[in-house]
């Protein structure tokens, strides 16, 4: 059974990649979508997806552009947000 979806996820954002990582999942969990959601619509694997929403995996250009497509935005859009996470940082 999948857990209920919570806004209140914690991500760390020490590097640019855990940024746009925290990002992904405050758009996603916004969303109220799982992992699994996300990663059916953009056509990832959710284990990529949670892998890149924790800043482990280094995510590629198409899959940057997959995630911001289904949200609805610009790559440069996504990432301009995780910039600006950073520098809050």
């Amino acid at each position: 059974m999948a857990r209920p979806i919570s806004s209140n996820l914690k991500r760390e954002f020490k590097t640019y990649r855990q940024s746009l990582g925290a990002v992904v999942t405050r758009l996603r969990t916004d969303r109220k979508w799982s992992q699994q959601k996300l990663a059916d619509k953009a056509g990832y694997s959710m284990s990529y997806i949670s892998g890149v929403e924790l800043g482990k995996r280094n995510p590629s250009l198409e899959m940057i552009q997959a995630v911001a497509q289904v949200f609805g935005l610009r790559p440069s859009q996504l990432l301009a947000r995780a910039e600006r996470r950073q520098a809050k940082r």
